[in-house]
């Protein structure tokens, strides 16, 4: 117990954990007038991490307290996301996708908000264009590492999705889900 105790003193009490993270805070409020430009909507003390990839930044709206983390790809045709949401790296969000608030998602999970059209033979798939229904994930929601959301999903509020699930339809409330393609395993509520 005492190993235990000592160690997590050092920690405390490293100067370099208090520049880091007053470093980032700083860098964050530096941002912010940029972030205002590029952004549609951008609230307050939101951290984008410079590695991260942004297409159609007109179309992006953030709620407060947002966190983007490295190595994350939005790329879509209109997003939204609530206060307090983190997505982690690796997440990629394409086509129109909506997230509410206190949602973590976690590293490598891809969010699809459209789909290629394909029904053509005679015209090959890459010239067909595209359709969006577009994906909803509610407040308090969980997705967790490598799952796939695919178009048209809606993932209702308090949801958890499983590591590595594939959702192909939308959700129950409170519910956890897991498997290719998803099932309801138990809710979180008794």
């Amino acid at each position: 117990m005492q190993k235990d105790s000592s160690k997590l003193y050092k920690l405390l009490h490293n100067p370099f954990l208090y520049f880091f993270v007053f470093f980032r805070a700083l860098k964050t409020i530096l941002l912010y007038p940029i972030h205002l430009l590029l952004f549609k909507k951008i609230g307050f003390l939101s951290y984008i991490s410079l590695r991260s990839s942004i297409r159609n930044h007109k179309h992006i709206s953030l709620g407060k307290k947002v966190q983007i983390n490295p190595f994350v790809t939005l790329w879509p045709l209109k997003l939204e996301i609530g206060d307090h949401t983190q997505i982690n790296p690796g997440t990629s969000i394409y086509g129109i996708v909506s997230i509410g608030e206190n949602v973590m998602i976690a590293p490598n999970c891809m969010i699809a908000g459209g789909n290629h059209n394909f029904l053509q033979t005679d015209i090959p798939m890459i010239l067909q264009g595209s359709s969006e229904k577009g994906i909803i994930i509610e407040d308090d929601v969980w997705i967790g590492a490598n799952s796939v959301i695919t178009d048209g999903v809606t993932i209702k509020k308090g949801s958890i999705v499983a590591a590595g699930a594939v959702v192909t339809k939308d959700t129950e409330m409170y519910s956890i889900n897991a498997g290719v393609p998803s099932i309801i395993i138990k809710f979180r509520k008794k």
